[in-house]
């Protein structure tokens, strides 16, 4: 019988993987761990599945995140029962909000040492509560019920996906013995076949917005990724229907790439520094796409507008709209709306596009005479960086650096950045993950304190090849911007500078280390890419003068 259900339990880990790969599934991260045996057999095991071990269950969750959010498609985690899977609850939470599809595999103990001070036993079900798209407690592992697994893997894939891509928990209790004598024949399972619908937008809404629109002043606005890639062609073609600007956050991945760029604003932030100017370039419409964009600034100047109409489309059905002004929504797919949309507006008056460019023209030269050390070292990765390179950003400042002084440019990147709970953990995993595809050339742009809050999934970096490229100033730099630097304890409640040796830290874990400068970046850039492994590339910079410089930029611009 001990025999009988440690064979069981391992071909209902196959049915699970079975189900996972059929619905699509190609990779899975485990975390070791003795419950969780059966699982980890079986994924390893599986011809259709790559495994990835990372240690740590918290830095797990964000390796998975990263390769998720690069190959586009759902992956797999695995872990023992326990503190293990609360451990997950970071990254879940930024899956959740950022939409990333996620599946969560716990392994747990059988009902019977639930509840009655068994070790390494906690609550497990619906441990995620609304961070899950959906919690399932599976049954005890039984011969009979195998095609239920793989049925349960190949529904939480698909509620993964859609309608709102997110995490989905399948909780897995399994009886000891846990690790099997032989390795069974194949259990001939298959995963149902699963579509999703394409929605389109409603005729008569898209023509009574265009009515309402056409040959009226108004912006195209386009904010980080949620969920999926923006439509960059249709959304392009869109703006040339309308002549409109195309205000393109980074992380839009509007900026870069061979689609029509001839309307894209990338000194917004800069040019909405002018009191004048905001005044003067109001405009009586707003159409959003994607998440609220990265800068303050222009968050202020929509959320200060004297009225007009604000429309946001989200395909996934949450209600985008932190600034509650919208007066439309379209609950459709993105490319389908833009495409509709430019059949049927009219073009706007050509002076408003021609003050937006005269503005960001002399935006950009004040920008160019006055940029701070970040800014080179901004604008030298966008002038170096080999075609298709993905580039993640950390948050805090250096999110906000790459929206103030990254250009466009013709040659596509990939932008990435957790902005979906905008937290600084979990950021260096997250960066591993996404370059662990080997797939294209990977580059992460952190601060010191994202590196120091996440030091130990460098660990990783063996199993990856990226360039963490660290801006040091010293400590959270980004609270010299912010109110709190006004406050007695701004030094020792928010700054809260590390002194860590980051050429030990690189040494201790293996990785290539050089100390650059925004005016050496070229060459150490170079040779980062060129490394057989995983690179830091340390970069100091002066806090005070730097701050100073910002404030100095941010006064011309103003005038």
């Amino acid at each position: 019988m001990m025999d009988e259900t440690a064979e069981i339990n391992y071909a209902w880990g196959r049915a699970l993987f079975d189900g996972l790969s059929g619905a699509g599934v190609r990779r899975v991260v485990l975390s070791p761990g003795s419950r969780s045996t059966p699982l980890a057999l079986a994924a390893a095991r599986h011809p259709d599945l790559h495994t990835q071990v990372v240690l740590d269950e918290r830095g797990a969750a964000f390796f998975a995140l990263g390769a998720a959010r690069a190959g586009g498609a759902p992956v797999a985690l695995v872990a023992t029962s326990g503190s293990a899977v609360s451990e997950w609850l970071p990254g879940v939470t930024e899956a959740d909000l950022a939409r990333v599809p996620l599946i969560l595999l716990s392994a747990d103990r059988p009902p019977e040492l639930r509840q009655c001070g068994a070790n390494q036993t906690i609550d497990q079900p619906g441990l995620f509560g609304s961070r899950s798209r959906f919690s399932l407690e599976l049954p005890l592992p039984e011969r009979a019920l195998l095609p239920t697994a793989c049925r349960a893997a190949t529904q939480a894939v698909a509620v993964a996906r859609w309608p709102l891509p997110g995490p989905v928990h399948l909780n897995v209790p399994l009886r000891e013995p846990l690790t099997p004598g032989r390795d069974g024949p194949p259990l001939a399972l298959r995963a149902a076949r699963v579509s999703r619908p394409l929605l389109q937008p409603d005729p008569g809404h898209l023509n009574e917005l265009a009515g309402r629109i056409s040959g009226r002043p108004g912006l195209i606005v386009c904010g980080p990724e949620a969920g999926e890639r923006l439509p960059v062609g249709a959304i392009a073609e869109l703006a040339a229907a309308c002549d409109a600007p195309l205000l393109a956050d980074p992380l839009s991945n509007l900026r870069c790439g061979p689609h029509d760029r001839s309307r894209v604003i990338t000194d917004y932030d800069a040019c909405l520094r002018q009191s004048r100017f905001c005044r003067t370039a109001a405009p009586e419409w707003v159409l959003r796409f994607g998440a609220m964009p990265v800068s303050k600034v222009l968050g202020e100047f929509l959320r200060g507008l004297p009225g007009g109409e604000m429309i946001l489309v989200d395909p996934h059905g949450r209600w985008p709209d932190p600034l509650q002004r919208a007066s439309d929504l379209f609950q459709a797919d993105a490319a389908a709306v833009a495409r509709e949309l430019a059949r049927r507006v009219r073009p706007m008056p050509g002076g408003y596009l021609a003050a937006w460019r005269a503005r960001a023209t002399a935006a950009a030269a004040v920008v160019a005479g006055r940029l701070p050390a970040e800014g080179r070292l901004i604008r030298e990765l966008g002038a170096r960086l080999p075609p298709e390179t993905r580039l993640f950003s950390g948050n805090s400042l250096a999110v906000r650096q790459l929206d103030w002084f990254l250009e466009g440019r013709r040659e596509p990147l990939r932008i990435f950045c957790n902005r979906g709970a905008s937290g600084i953990d979990g950021n260096l995993a997250t960066l591993l993950g996404i370059a662990s595809d080997g797939a294209a050339p990977t580059v992460g742009l952190i601060g010191d304190l994202t590196l120091a809050h996440d030091i130990g999934a460098l660990a990783e970096a063996a199993a990856a090849r990226a360039v963490i490229l660290v801006l040091d100033n010293g400590g959270g730099a980004i609270f010299d911007h912010l109110p709190q630097s006004a406050l007695p304890e701004h030094e020792a409640l928010f700054t809260t500078p590390r002194r860590l040796d980051l050429r030990a830290a690189a040494g201790a874990f293996g990785l290539g280390y050089r100390e650059s400068a925004p005016q050496t970046l070229a060459g150490d850039l170079a040779w980062a890419l060129e490394h057989a492994s995983t690179t830091l590339l340390h970069v100091p910079i002066g806090r005070a003068r730097s701050l100073e410089q910002h404030r100095r930029l941010w006064q011309a611009l103003a005038i």
